[in-house]
């Protein structure tokens, strides 16, 4: 799955709020957890926290851009779980704009108009 800095941010704060684990769910979320970002990615985007917010570099020293999406593999299970989180804050309207292109790339239908 194709994700942004943000959204792999947002995976970060979210995956910890599920509950319900079984133990392989859970290895397999430990496991994602430690993938969204590697060493050279931290490093490069040298992540600030100002207040609530998450700043980082979308250039290097040079100029060049940083990428900002990464191939990121999620298991089938972890999708359905993460869907059923969205989902549930759908549910509570406790989804906020941040959660948007999540929603859309977890599989959570639109209304029906």
């Amino acid at each position: 799955m194709l994700l942004t800095v943000f959204e792999r941010l947002l995976l970060r704060n979210i995956i910890p709020q599920i509950q319900g684990w079984n133990f392989g769910h859970m290895k397999e979320a430990r496991v994602l957890l430690e993938s969204l970002f590697d060493e050279n990615e931290e490093s490069l985007f040298k992540f600030e926290v100002e207040s609530t917010q998450v700043k980082w570099r979308v250039n290097d020293e040079n100029g060049n851009p940083i990428p900002q999406e990464k191939e990121i593999e999620v298991s089938e299970g972890l999708q359905k779980k993460i869907a059923k989180f969205l989902k549930q804050l759908d549910t509570e309207s406790r989804l906020e704009f941040q959660h948007y292109s999540l929603c859309e790339k977890f599989g959570i239908e639109k209304p029906a108009q």
